[in-house]
């Protein structure tokens, strides 16, 4: 984490930004209070399609649930 005062933030704006987008955070400060944070997005992963609704057919004959049931476990996975 990097503490900067406000008035140093103008002049090093685009070091700070570069520092965010590798992972830091800049707290920025006035007369020694934070009053702003700078942290980088969080990334999501892009949702993958499935392959066909086969899969998902498979998926409900073995493991008898429904269609939303599938879907949800899925989607809690990161797989749909």
């Amino acid at each position: 984490m990097i503490k900067v005062n406000i008035a140093e933030v103008e002049g090093r704006l685009t070091q700070l930004l570069s520092e965010v987008e590798r992972g830091e955070e800049v707290i920025v400060t006035r007369d020694g209070e934070a009053i702003a944070q700078l942290s980088p997005v969080p990334r999501q992963l892009p949702r993958r399609p499935l392959k066909s609704n086969a899969y998902l057919r498979s998926r409900q004959t073995l493991s008898k649930t429904t269609t939303l049931e599938t879907l949800q476990t899925l989607r809690r996975e990161e797989r749909f």
